[in-house]
């Protein structure tokens, strides 16, 4: 049988639908605990994670999306999703892009990288709970699949404009940072310059990206993110600091902590 391709408004009709599977699964009590959680950052239909994977991935095979759509309108779909209000269909997005289409190789940096930036550039990507999972499920296992040109692109966002693209800069490498030189070499010198140039900032968000990879670094080179804090110190928020010694020994904690606190730094102003 012959399956006709769809329009590109017929990819609205898709999404159409996987928006009434969602519905069916949600309930007022997880719409507000994610509310709650997220602190209104972010809008909520209250579905929770594993009823937005299993949503998703029946209504790929229900809808035979393919075999209907072409590699690229499956990209298209996806990342519509992200540009949808409801952090669920974002999710749906983000899942679309791992579960499905990563694992098929329908995914090339060169190519998605632009269209990624163009999520945060359009505020379409605005709190931290889809920067993270965009980051972590997306970024960090393209980086993983497609190597060293990626993960150097990725780095390059540490200086853009949304604090969400910056804090996705070293946050994608969040799963990858333990492994330290063995992704590639020169993997923990990007990072540190990374971080380096995220501690810039004051925004909390920022900050934490950097606290977050400096203590998965740790478990790979101790001793040099130990001399980054240690040359870095006064340029920390006590939040970042404290998630980035996580892991060192317990008096080297103690004396890091004890210098931040002596240099005069209180923490920044939680954002």
């Amino acid at each position: 049988m012959n399956l006709r391709k769809p329009s590109v408004p017929a990819l609205d009709a898709f999404i159409a639908r996987l928006q009434l599977r969602l519905n069916a699964r949600a309930t007022a009590a997880t719409r507000e605990w994610w509310t709650k959680y997220l602190r209104g950052a972010a809008s909520f239909r209250g579905v929770k994670m594993d009823d937005v994977r299993a949503a998703v991935h029946t209504w790929f095979e229900e809808e035979q999306l393919g075999k209907l759509l072409s590699v690229d309108q499956q990209k298209d779909l996806a990342l519509t999703l992200l540009e949808e209000d409801h952090a669920e269909d974002k999710l749906a997005g983000v899942l679309f892009l791992q579960e499905i289409l990563l694992p098929e190789g329908a995914l090339d940096w060169r190519s998605d990288l632009p269209r990624f930036a163009h999520l945060f550039d359009e505020g379409y990507i605005r709190d931290w709970s889809i920067c993270d999972w965009f980051c972590v499920k997306v970024l960090g296992p393209l980086v993983a699949q497609q190597g060293e040109p990626c993960a150097r692109a990725i780095s390059e966002w540490r200086g853009t404009q949304s604090v969400w693209q910056r804090r996705a800069s070293v946050v994608a490498f969040a799963n990858l940072a333990s492994k330290g030189d063995q992704n590639f070499a020169g993997f923990t010198e990007m990072m540190l310059n990374d971080c380096s140039r995220l501690l810039e900032s004051q925004e909390r968000f920022a900050q934490t990206g950097v606290g977050w990879v400096l203590r998965e670094l740790s478990r790979s080179d101790q001793g040099r993110v130990i001399g980054f804090v240690e040359a870095n110190l006064n340029r920390f928020s006590r939040e970042a600091l404290k998630n980035a010694i996580k892991y060192l020994p317990p008096d080297v904690k103690e004396r890091l902590l004890r210098a931040h606190l002596q240099s005069g730094t209180r923490g920044l102003r939680r954002r």
